[in-house]
């Protein structure tokens, strides 16, 4: 156990924290960041279709999702450019470079012209062009950084700054868009399928059961040794996203979803939080050590509700008693999840109902339109949990309390010899 933390820590770690500490990293991470409010936004639409089919005389506000959810590829095209040059502390080009992302983003989507109007799929504005709009947005980012310095004027230019502002900006944007136009119209590129097919190999990846093991491994690993699993999160809610997308086009064309990896996923096996550890909060109310004890009073109501950060860090995190649970649960339960949803036992999530800290069991039933079965999979989830960490958690006990146990004597042989020496 020593020897493998050892390891981690010396060349895992300093990796995984330059990748978090990586400018296009941040930037890309703060995009995803901003665009979770749409998405939980549109969480009220899918909640009201699923009561539109016991009340069918409701109105459909479905546009609500179609234009919150439904156009955050759009909203990163802007927020990539707009956060670059923020960070470069160059805010009074960061607005028109995020307009200039969004221009060259939709040169890129190929629009016919039919009765002297345009035709688009309305899709690739959403999170099914997620993939390209971070793609034209850090390409967009990336001119604009390296034309930063340049200006048509001087420092002791009279100019007012505005206007200043106005040509300064004209060659980064002609250079965005040209590279747009290049792509496009020229070299005859579809940028979204040549995107797709050079996602391919990773999203491929994790549809499948290995895939969706790995995934859960490296998060659930990783948060063991002190990095929590959000570091992964442009990553999967990026290929999640696109993947809700796609079945939710599927179901609404009569077909069934068929992206087990969809978002949400991680509510079959992050049950109580990152490593299914709402088993662990319950078995520390009955603990015989003090600290287990206090900690499982202080974090089982918040891990009902997906946070679990405080027992982590407070029994998880660096404990080798936990090292052989993490594990297993990052194998176990993602696997059988998959197989679950395999085997046709239950929905496939395809309803974006983006609430984290909504109990587990309501958002298997949310996101798959009312399915029990997938209910029922969290249950069983929960209880396989249960059994993998209850001999750890034991024997985890059973030394913390020996510890405390060894202080108490310390403690009390300690103050007997101090009024001994004051007799």
């Amino acid at each position: 156990m020593k020897a493998i933390q050892a390891w981690i820590e010396k060349y895992l770690v300093p990796v995984m924290n330059k990748i978090t500490q990586n400018f296009w990293f941040g930037i890309v991470a703060d995009a995803i960041l901003y665009i979770v409010p749409f998405s939980m936004v549109s969480t009220i639409p899918s909640l009201w279709g699923i009561l539109r089919r016991f009340v069918p005389v409701l109105p459909d506000i479905s546009a609500l999702s179609t234009y919150s959810f439904g156009m955050i590829g759009l909203f990163v095209v802007f927020i990539i450019p707009y956060n670059c040059l923020t960070k470069l502390e160059k805010k009074d080009r960061a607005m028109i470079a995020g307009f200039t992302g969004i221009g060259a983003y939709m040169l890129c989507m190929n629009m016919v012209s039919v009765d002297g109007g345009y035709l688009v799929d309305l899709s690739k504005f959403g999170a099914g062009g997620m993939f390209t709009s971070m793609f034209v947005g850090l390409i967009v980012a990336l001119v604009y950084k390296l034309m930063i310095q340049f200006s048509f004027f001087g420092e002791d230019s009279v100019i007012p700054d505005f206007v200043k502002n106005w040509f300064d900006n004209i060659l980064a944007i002609l250079i965005s868009l040209f590279i747009a136009f290049l792509f496009t119209n020229i070299l005859k590129i579809d940028v979204f399928t040549m995107v797709q097919f050079l996602m391919k190999p990773v999203t491929g990846f994790a549809q499948s059961m290995p895939g969706v093991v790995m995934i859960t491994f490296l998060q659930n690993i990783f948060y063991f040794f002190g990095i929590s699993g959000w570091v992964f999160t442009p990553v999967t809610r990026t290929i999640t996203q696109a993947a809700m997308a796609e079945n939710a086009a599927l179901v609404a064309e009569g077909l069934a979803p068929k992206n087990i990896y969809a978002y949400g996923f991680s509510r079959y096996h992050h049950i109580g939080g990152q490593g299914a550890t709402l088993p662990l909060a319950f078995y520390m109310l009955f603990a015989k050590s003090k600290r287990y004890r206090v900690l499982g009073k202080a974090t089982l109501v918040p891990s009902i509700f997906n946070i679990n950060e405080p027992l982590q860090y407070g029994a998880v995190v660096g404990n080798p008693f936990m090292l052989i649970p993490t594990v297993l649960i990052a194998i176990i339960l993602p696997a059988f999840s998959y197989l679950w949803f395999t085997f046709g036992w239950g929905t496939i999530n395809y309803v974006n109902f983006d609430m984290n800290f909504a109990p587990n069991a309501i958002s298997a039933f949310m996101m798959s339109g009312g399915d029990f079965r997938n209910v029922i999979l969290v249950c069983i989830n929960l209880l396989i949990a249960a059994v993998i960490w209850f001999p750890f958690f034991k024997a985890a006990d059973k030394a913390e309390l020996q510890k405390e146990q060894e202080r108490e004597a310390a403690k009390a042989a300690k103050k007997a010899a101090k009024e001994a020496a004051a007799d």
